[in-house]
């Protein structure tokens, strides 16, 4: 498991492909990572997907797609600790997953819904106000600062 931050697209250079998993986690590790994941109280919900930024990856990679409670606002580096930590207690020493907080790429939360594959829901209602907030395109010019109107820091 890789863990550090960095962003992910810059959409004038790089195209984002997600994808369902095509080279899959057995059953018992995806067991495993779903407890794991359900532990952990600042994760609202993740999405496990394939993702491949073309031009700068040569194959896919799995991506568990992270999106914290609106209450991890003061603890996001713990969040994210515990969330790495179940995902690297869950996976063999062969296997890693790349760890993006959803929160800090919300663009694209439309398109990892799209892909299908919900790993766990621990907050339906914060899934749904996320989910709300990315259909309603909101945007600075509704007083919401650009790439950051699902978190007030």
């Amino acid at each position: 498991m890789r863990l550090g931050y960095h962003r992910l697209v810059n959409a004038e250079e790089h195209e984002l492909r997600l994808d369902r998993p095509r080279n899959a986690l057995d059953e018992e590790v995806m067991k495993s990572l779903r407890e794991g994941l359900s532990s952990c109280p600042d994760l609202a919900f993740a999405h496990l997907v394939e993702a491949q930024v073309r031009g700068r990856q040569e194959k896919p990679e799995l991506v568990l797609f992270a999106w914290l409670v609106s209450g991890a606002v003061g603890s996001v580096r713990s969040a994210l600790n515990l969330i790495a930590e179940a995902v690297a207690r869950a996976l063999p020493e062969d296997r890693f997953v790349d760890v993006v907080i959803l929160n800090s790429a919300p663009e694209l939360l439309l398109d990892v819904e799209g892909v299908g594959c919900l790993l766990v829901e621990r907050d339906p209602e914060e899934r749904k106000a996320a989910l709300r907030a990315a259909e309603s395109g909101a945007t600075e010019s509704e007083g919401l600062p650009p790439s950051r109107w699902w978190w007030p820091f």
